[in-house]
């Protein structure tokens, strides 16, 4: 339910009422008194303005147990209320002076039983009429296992499912402090009053250390990324996929509707109150520049609509979803989701309810624990995963 005023006391307080919020309150409030709280509405920051991709496996090659348990709920959630997930294959162009390693990089993934498959750029206009690729995009690799999802529709459907099994989402609302008493969290304090509990999570995307401040550090900075819809005057179909540009800090997918959703040009800011708002005049010719030189169509393109979001990176562009050994217990933290919030919501959300109830879990826990960070100071390189780069081995 939606509360007017803030509950005396409560199992699980949880700090954040977006995609990563909603889908831990949703596991935990079916034996667990959860309450939600967030600032303004729910979903309405960087889910909101997210694009919504669903690339969790290439992503986690590393970790398949990953992709795979991400995209079994996907599979089964679709259809949940107005929630839908859109199946779709995925092609991450490539530049002629990486064609070598593209190749042997797809192979290497094939052989490990990823549906991946290198493609010439003959095969590429062929497979996907909406491709005229230029001179600098000799090849592509395609995986298949993707898709994406409308990010809102997303998030109030796993609160819709959270409300129904009992949690309390309180809106409107700020968190103003974790309290702890000596080694143990005790809840939080609100400007509407004081929530006791025994455990906090703190899924609140960039503000996280802030919150955190005194009690833990939390290694997540703000950066600001941004989206910008082209209509190319013609309907892409069905046939066309998602895919992302090496070294150009774009990617690209399907609109349902037939037009092209470009996002990327992401950048760490100083200003992340600020951040939110508008696309770029210079992403946006950004865009209108690159655009001819991949899509049949892209000379054509016209501005729909476009804006900026703020997200939280960690220094290895993976997210912190753990209860650090410093921290008082009872702490829970999941953040710095680096534009995969989305995606990782489902396995953000088994995790957490593993933390907090002992349960055990076939996801691992190393790629998302806050020590393999030695240093966990706010002041690192940031590194855009909507460059593309990180996919690429040295030659």
């Amino acid at each position: 339910m939606v509360a007017d005023a803030p509950p005396e006391s409560a199992d699980v307080v949880i700090v954040g009422g977006g995609v990563i919020g909603c889908a831990a309150a949703r596991l935990l409030a079916s034996d667990h008194d959860v309450v939600v709280v967030e600032r303004g509405q729910l979903a309405a920051e960087a889910t909101a303005l997210a694009a919504g991709e669903v690339t969790i496996t290439p992503s986690y090659t590393d970790y398949p147990e990953v992709g795979d348990h991400a995209l079994d709920f996907f599979h089964e959630y679709d259809g949940t209320g107005e929630f839908h997930y859109e199946d779709r294959e995925s092609v991450e162009l490539v530049p002629t002076d990486r064609v070598g390693e593209a190749r042997r990089r797809s192979e290497r993934l094939a052989s490990e039983g990823y549906d991946v498959e290198f493609l010439d750029r003959d095969e590429i206009e062929s497979r996907y009429p909406g491709f005229d690729l230029g001179a600098e995009f000799e090849a592509g690799v395609r995986h298949a296992d993707t898709g994406f999802v409308d990010p809102y529709t997303f998030a109030m459907t796993l609160a819709d499912d959270a409300t129904e099994r009992g949690a309390t989402f309180l809106t409107g609302t700020a968190v103003t402090d974790v309290l702890v008493d000596g080694e143990t969290v005790t809840g939080v304090e609100t400007d509407e009053g004081t929530i006791e509990a025994p455990t906090v999570l703190v899924a609140a995307g960039w503000r996280t250390p802030e919150f955190l401040d005194g009690i833990t550090p939390v290694p997540v900075r703000p950066y600001r990324t941004q989206c910008i819809v082209l209509d190319l005057g013609t309907d892409v179909g069905e046939a066309f996929p998602m895919g992302w540009i090496p070294g150009k800090h774009v990617y690209f997918r399907p609109e349902l509707n037939g037009d092209v959703l470009v996002g990327g040009w992401s950048f760490a800011t100083d200003d992340p109150v600020g951040a939110s708002g508008n696309a770029d005049e210079e992403f946006i010719q950004h865009v209108a520049d690159l655009a001819p030189r991949f899509l049949a169509d892209g000379d054509r393109a016209r501005f729909v609509n476009g804006w900026a979001g703020v997200d939280g990176a960690t220094p290895d562009t993976r997210p912190i979803i753990d209860s650090p050994a410093d921290a008082p217990d009872g702490l829970v933290v999941a953040t710095g989701f680096h534009g995969r919030g989305v995606m990782t919501a489902p396995v953000a959300a088994t995790l957490v309810r593993s933390i907090v109830t002992g349960e055990e879990t076939d996801l691992p826990r190393e790629p998302f624990a806050i020590d393999r960070f030695e240093d966990r100071s706010r002041d690192f390189r940031f590194v855009s995963i909507s460059s593309g780069d990180e996919s690429y081995e040295a030659d």
